[in-house]
This record gives structure tokens, C-alpha cells and sequence, in this order.
């Protein structure tokens, strides 16, 4: 139990760092935390993580700052100490976002570090690495859908909802297909928009069977 400032100080202190890389990596690759608890363990195996990566400097730093007391004798540029400030916020943060970007593009590096499949299902592992997907839809009504997942010439993107919430997916692009025999319709090989270019959102609960290929 933390009951001095002094105390709450060196707390956030040492979980700032892994709070950074958390924070982005996750806002690359994706969130999964489904509490505050399951957020804090990252928080903490992070932190120490990194401070172990960093403890060399950090002890280089409390040596020369704290114990031959240039920070009480105020002898440090201020410029030294917004650095300082600066990089023990932005190399977590670096680190988490190369580590994000890394996992979602399928690199070995880091699929070694953070894992092979973080994601808790197969819908949120499929949309979090696909790029361009042709998509068909079957509802339960028994009508066929189809849309193109990835973005459009007017920089309009498609979106598939994550973990913890329902697998609600936005097709920034529909596409005309046969409603009962789900066949789309091709002109000269390419697939053929729906009038107006409009976008398709289908919510979870309506969904029966999808037909995804990668494109």
C-alpha cells in the first residue's frame, strides 16, 4: 500500500515506461486488455522488462544526478534534464510501436518477442493482418452480401470490430452479387460496385456464414 507522494512518485515512475510501450504498441497491433487488472500485469512485466534492458544507463545516471548530488546543487542544464525526460518516455513508446508494426505485418523478430497470436479469437486475428479481402456474406435471412475489405481511391477504410466487443464489419466498398446464389458480378474479370460506390455494415448477430477471399 502506497502512503506517501514520495511513494505514489516512484510508482508511477517505474510503471510510466511500460504504461509508453503498452499504450503503443497496442494502438498499432491492437487492444486485448479486458480489464484494468490484465492492462496493469503488461504495465508491470513491461516496465521490468525495460528497466533490466536499461539498468546500465539508469545507474550511470543515478550515480553522476543523485549520488554526486548535481541535481541538488542544480550544476545539470535544464536542457540535460528535458532529454532525459524526453527519452524515458519516447524509447518505450519507439519500442512499442516497431514491436506492434512488426507483429502486425508478420515479422519473425517480432513475432518472437510478443508471440504468434495475441489476438483471443480468430475473427480479431484474420482482420487485425489482412490488407485487401473480397467478402461474401451470407445472413441468416438466407440473402448474399459482398464488399471489399481495404481501402478505397477516396481513402475511405474498412473496419472490423475487436475483442471484447461483437464482430460488427464495415466493407468500405459493396459490391453487386446474386442474393440468392451469393455470385458476383464481374465485369471483364473485376469485380462490380454497388450503385453510388456506397459502404456495407453488417452486424454480427445477422451473420451465418462469411466467404473472405484475400485479394
Amino acid at each position: 500500500m502506497i502512503t506517501t507522494l514520495q511513494g505514489l512518485v516512484v510508482a508511477l515512475l517505474a510503471l510510466l515506461p511500460g504504461a509508453s510501450y503498452t499504450f503503443a504498441f497496442e494502438r498499432v497491433a491492437g487492444s486485448y486488455g479486458i480489464t484494468f487488472s490484465d492492462r496493469l500485469v503488461r504495465f508491470l512485466v513491461s516496465s521490468a522488462l525495460l528497466h533490466a534492458a536499461l539498468s546500465g544507463p539508469e545507474f550511470l545516471l543515478y550515480r553522476n544526478f543523485v549520488v554526486g548530488k548535481r541535481l541538488v546543487e542544480g550544476t545539470v542544464s535544464w536542457w540535460v534534464l528535458e532529454l532525459l525526460a524526453l527519452a524515458y518516455v519516447i524509447v518505450p513508446t519507439v519500442a512499442g510501436t516497431v514491436l506492434g508494426w512488426g507483429h502486425k505485418h508478420h515479422k519473425r523478430w517480432a513475432v518472437l518477442i510478443v508471440g504468434e497470436s495475441p489476438e483471443p479469437r480468430a475473427w480479431d486475428y484474420f482482420w487485425r493482418h489482412a490488407e485487401q479481402a473480397l467478402v461474401r456474406i451470407r445472413l441468416k435471412s438466407g440473402t448474399w452480401l459482398a464488399g471489399y475489405y481495404g481501402t478505397t481511391a477516396d481513402g475511405r477504410r474498412s473496419y472490423a470490430s475487436g475483442h471484447p466487443e461483437e464482430g460488427d464489419l464495415y466493407l468500405a466498398l459493396g459490391l453487386q452479387v446474386d442474393p440468392v446464389s451469393g455470385e458476383l458480378a464481374l465485369a471483364d474479370g473485376v469485380p462490380v460496385p454497388v450503385a453510388g460506390e456506397r459502404g456495407l455494415l453488417v452486424r454480427w448477430p445477422e451473420i451465418e456464414y462469411i466467404d473472405i477471399q484475400e485479394y
